[in-house]
């Protein structure tokens, strides 16, 4: 009985790990599909923030049309993209040494939600003051939900509003001095998760027919969960 549990639980984590992959390539799209648009004919240096493994730089890279560098905070991360080729600068964003107005792309992907206020004020800040006049900040993170405290070092969802807002409303402890254009605003929805902290078989299981559902269906979904923001510095 043991053994059959055993052999559940496996094929549900499986399952679950294609449906993760499914869902990681939808959001990879929208940014990979504008990219694809960009004309890089007066600046082609695109910079990934939080590079990690390097798995959407291998993306990037496979487009052939950006010069890439990466930042990574993780010393044995950074080792990992030097190791395949890419520039990287093992330092803090907030300490960084980059010169202003450098960058035609800037990717920031699922790191914002690590900083807490006041930093993030000087994380976004300097997203947009390394990204040249013209060129373009692509922030994905995720919003509030059920599982968002299951990352140890999440700190807080920070929505489009907030960032929007912080260049924009002057009624907050500080603004932004930033002129920023919106280009793309969009949230993303994923299966309906009835239980996100159990690891029991019942609860892998109902999990598992809710994210076949939503493959199959695209309902039930759940709230937004997510979002992938594009800003142009002007």
């Amino acid at each position: 009985m043991n053994s059959l549990i055993s052999q559940i639980k496996k094929i549900c984590l499986n399952l679950s790990r294609k449906y993760n992959e499914l869902t990681i390539k939808k959001e990879d799209a929208l940014v990979v599909n504008f990219l694809n648009k960009i004309d890089t004919k007066d600046n082609n240096l695109y910079i990934e923030i939080g590079s990690g493994l390097g798995r959407f730089v291998k993306i990037v890279k496979s487009l052939d049309k950006f010069n890439i560098s990466c930042l990574e905070i993780n010393s044995n991360l950074a080792e990992e993209t030097t190791k395949l080729g890419y520039e990287t600068m093992n330092v803090n964003l907030l300490n960084n040494i980059i010169p202003s107005n450098k960058f035609n792309i800037v990717h920031c992907s699922h790191v914002i939600e690590h900083i807490a206020y006041p930093q993030i004020t000087q994380a976004l800040d300097e997203l947009i003051r390394i990204t040249r006049k013209g060129g373009y900040i692509i922030i994905r993170s995720p919003l509030m939900s059920a599982e968002f405290f299951t990352c140890i070092d999440h700190i807080r969802p920070y929505p489009p509003k907030c960032i929007i807002d912080f260049y924009s409303n002057p009624q907050q402890q500080k603004t932004g001095d930033a002129s920023i254009k919106i280009i793309k605003e969009k949230y993303r929805r994923e299966a309906l998760i009835i239980f996100p902290y159990s690891s029991n078989i019942s609860a892998l299981i109902v999990n598992l027919i809710m994210k076949i559902l939503w493959i199959c269906f695209r309902f039930p979904h759940s709230r937004p969960n997510g979002y992938t923001l594009i800003l142009q510095k002007q």
